[in-house]
């Protein structure tokens, strides 16, 4: 079961959008596709941010 911390969640907004602003630089051809690969990427960003705030206390 996983153990989340309110300290810890600080991570969560700025990893977030660096996934946004990492894969906004991809060309796409509509508005659409754009705000779509924005969002994965926002996703992937949450997603990191989780593993790193899961992992960090097994690596210390």
């Amino acid at each position: 079961m996983t153990r989340i911390f309110m300290d810890n969640l600080a991570l969560f907004l700025p990893m977030t959008l660096a996934g946004a602003l990492l894969v906004s630089e991809v060309h796409c051809g509509s508005r659409l596709l754009r705000n779509s690969v924005r969002a994965v990427g926002a996703i992937v960003g949450m997603l990191m941010a989780l593993l790193v705030v899961e992992l960090l206390p097994v690596l210390i």
